[in-house]
């Protein structure tokens, strides 16, 4: 089951280098090399970004990106529900209310207990707490 897609786990990774270089504006190029991320695709996991109020992008020769906040302002449920969608469990195709078969689900609460629990977990991660993560685990400057 995967819970983290790979275009999260790619905007997870952008994010923290930027919050690692948060002194200038970094150019899409710079962040697909040191990530390893195919710049195409990095371009328009940016551009979500953006339009999602997480990074700046600056025009011109010298321009690049920048985070739009401070790293301990941004968390996990919000970096994820930008790029996937909101967090669910089980997507009933009449949704969690809709579903006729709902007041005799045993499985309903559970689901939802469960997408709350992860809810919360994921939002007291910051993108300040991984940025020290990274930085008490010796990774190298590009923060691979």
């Amino acid at each position: 089951m995967e819970i983290i897609r790979r275009n999260t786990d790619y905007s997870i990774r952008a994010l923290v280098y930027l919050a690692l270089h948060s002194s200038v504006e970094i150019k899409a190029g710079e962040i697909a090399e040191k990530q390893e991320v195919p710049l195409e695709y990095l371009q328009k996991i940016l551009q979500r970004l953006t339009r999602g109020g997480f990074i700046l992008s600056h025009r011109g020769a010298y321009g690049g990106f920048s985070l739009a906040k401070e790293p301990e302002d941004i968390n996990l449920l919000e970096i994820i529900e930008t790029m996937q969608g909101k967090l669910v469990m089980n997507k009933c195709f009449l949704g969690k209310d809709g579903c006729p078969r709902a007041p005799k689900c045993v499985l309903k609460d559970n689901w939802l207990q469960l997408e709350q629990r992860i809810a919360g977990f994921l939002s007291q991660i910051t993108l300040q707490d991984l940025v020290e993560q990274v930085r008490e685990g010796g990774f190298v400057e590009g923060g691979e």
